[in-house]
């Protein structure tokens, strides 16, 4: 039977958390001490936002298991539980977040063991806490918090789960909270001091996409990233030694880039050698296409650019052998219809060119 419950706030979900009527009043109190950084409680922040009330999942606590594998599996299900419930809804990076007190998010995105938790707790300690573990924002850069409890590793035993209060971690502005920067951690312990440096998105995009979560779900995909890019600035690189040389830096990880490169979009409806129609979004910075397609981002160089333009505008072979002649000039060695031919073949198979374009072999 279940003896209680706490509901919290993960990402604009209301998940709830059903403690088993066994399970001992300490571990209860450690689960809610934990979580009351974004726990929907009376009077809260979250409380006072939560336009429903109604649970978006619920997650049975139990006595099975050890209690600290326990409390770190709990994190775990409760951000999985957020991320299904916003699939399609929400852009959602693996990353942390901290909040200046006009509502300015700066995004730190990375993969685990790239330091996203060290940095939160040192620069919490002067700004917002938003999450150690996940930026989830809308069409219009509103970001939605996840104050969980902060998972620190400890040698040869399960992440503690420590509560943003106990990190001494701040509290959200008192400001709608939009995104401002996103930044692409590399910690380098070698590195003598923080270097900033602008990416270009078909550079930072196969980045991103690997710590992005349900992104083929998020309307328009590829061309959606490349745009919210845009609209923050463009994507940074942070090369770091230390977190504490980190909060000295907020203000160039807000500075501007130069103006971002321009791109138009591409949108492609191939049909496979089975006759199978499928959709194919990319964007085209002229030089290189960044296209996502079959669940994969790819970043296309070199004649491919050339040559995934001229076969989305005409299925005759030699036509788009022609087009590339024009952008590219002739090969200084080989034949071009052969080397038009491969990248058709390659492209035929990420999904982003018809089948019927490549022309069969003669024997």
């Amino acid at each position: 039977m279940t003896r209680s419950t706490l509901a919290v706030s993960a990402l604009g979900a209301r998940i709830e958390l059903a403690f088993d009527e066994e399970v001992p009043e300490d571990v209860v109190a450690r689960i809610r001490r934990s979580w009351s950084g974004a726990a929907i409680e009376p009077g809260s922040a979250a409380a006072a936002s939560a336009a429903d009330p109604a649970s978006d999942a619920r997650i049975d606590v139990d006595t099975s298991g050890d209690v600290e594998r326990r409390l770190e599996s709990l994190s775990t299900r409760v951000t999985l539980d957020a991320l299904a419930h916003n699939r399609g809804r929400l852009m959602m990076l693996h990353a942390a977040g901290i909040a200046l007190d006009d509502g300015r998010v700066i995004a730190f995105v990375g993969p685990s063991g790239r330091g996203k938790t060290t940095l939160s707790r040192t620069l919490a300690q002067r700004f917002g806490y938003v999450s150690d573990e996940t930026i989830a924002f809308d069409h219009e850069l509103r970001v939605l918090p996840y104050r969980k409890p902060l998972s620190v590793v400890r040698a040869g035993a399960p992440k503690d789960q420590v509560a943003p209060a106990d990190a001494g971690l701040r509290e959200l502005p008192d400001a709608e909270l939009t995104l401002a920067a996103i930044v692409l951690l590399d910690r380098d312990p070698s590195a003598i001091e923080p270097v900033v440096e602008h990416l270009h998105f078909a550079d930072a995009a196969p980045l991103l996409a690997a710590q992005s979560s349900y992104l083929l779900e998020y309307d328009g995909t590829v061309c959606a990233l490349a745009e919210l890019c845009d609209r923050v600035g463009g994507v940074r690189l942070l090369r770091y030694a230390e977190a504490a040389d980190v909060p000295a830096m907020i203000d160039r990880l807000l500075a501007s880039e130069p103006e971002p490169a321009h791109w138009t979009r591409m949108r492609m409806h191939p049909i496979d050698a089975d006759g199978a129609s499928t959709t194919a979004d990319a964007v085209d910075y002229g030089d290189a296409v960044v296209a996502f397609s079959d669940s994969t981002l790819r970043v296309l160089e070199g004649i491919a650019p050339a040559v995934l333009r001229a076969a989305n505008e005409s299925a005759d072979f030699d036509r788009v052998v022609s087009a590339v002649l024009d952008s590219h000039g002739t090969p200084p060695s080989g034949d071009a219809s052969g080397a038009v031919r491969e990248v058709l073949v390659e492209l035929a198979d990420a999904g982003l060119v018809s089948a019927s374009v490549i022309p069969v072999p003669r024997s």
